[in-house]
């Protein structure tokens, strides 16, 4: 489970709402995905200045069919999420310990030093799966990126029915260009951690 950005166009007096950190107007997707790189949950509608957890609550709050997993089973979540039941987040620095989470500072430093990184390392590994998602979708639907010419509701609209093109491709084993891309690009960065 994560969130992404995607750039929307709104009314003049509702761009405060929508406004992102990174300086533009947007929403704030968050999705579930299996090792697929298949969605499986879309909450499709939280202003781009929301942060991660209230955009869960509001999905949790909003939408009786949101999927909880199984009492055995967790969503892989990042820091930006609660570390509770259903939900595993990863282990964070405190003052007096630096505990390392992202892949690159694994490549470019010493193996996991204790259990937590380690731990870390195996929860980034298995998360960057819905970045890669994200990566193809973003990819292969460029339309999210320039909605300049759709009213707000078409624009929400866009974003399911690319969210089910996705899905659609992926399910039907067609070769896709950005797909491969993305799992090419995957595929030699993990080559090089093992270099």
């Amino acid at each position: 489970m994560d969130g992404t950005h995607v750039c929307v166009k709104v009314k003049h007096e509702l761009q405060g709402m929508y406004w992102n950190r990174h300086d533009n107007v947007s929403l704030n997707i968050m999705a579930i995905c299996d090792l697929n790189m298949l969605f499986t949950y879309i909450w499709n509608g939280a202003p781009g200045s929301c942060h991660d957890t209230p955009v869960l609550q509001m999905a949790q709050q909003s939408d009786t069919e949101f999927p909880l997993p199984p009492s055995d089973k967790y969503y892989l979540v990042d820091s930006g999420y609660p570390n509770r039941q259903g939900f595993l987040a990863p282990y964070r620095s405190s003052r007096n310990r630096v505990v390392r989470y992202h892949m690159s500072q694994f490549h470019s430093g010493p193996p996991p030093r204790n259990k937590h990184e380690l731990f870390n390392q195996c929860h980034a590994s298995l998360r960057s799966v819905i970045e890669r998602t994200f990566g193809a979708w973003k990819k292969k639907w460029r339309i999210l990126s320039d909605f300049s010419r759709y009213n707000f509701q078409i624009q929400k609209r866009v974003v399911m029915a690319t969210v089910g093109l996705h899905n659609f491709i992926r399910i039907s084993n067609f070769s896709d260009a950005d797909f491969v891309d993305v799992l090419t690009e995957t595929n030699n960065n993990q080559n090089f951690e093992h270099v």
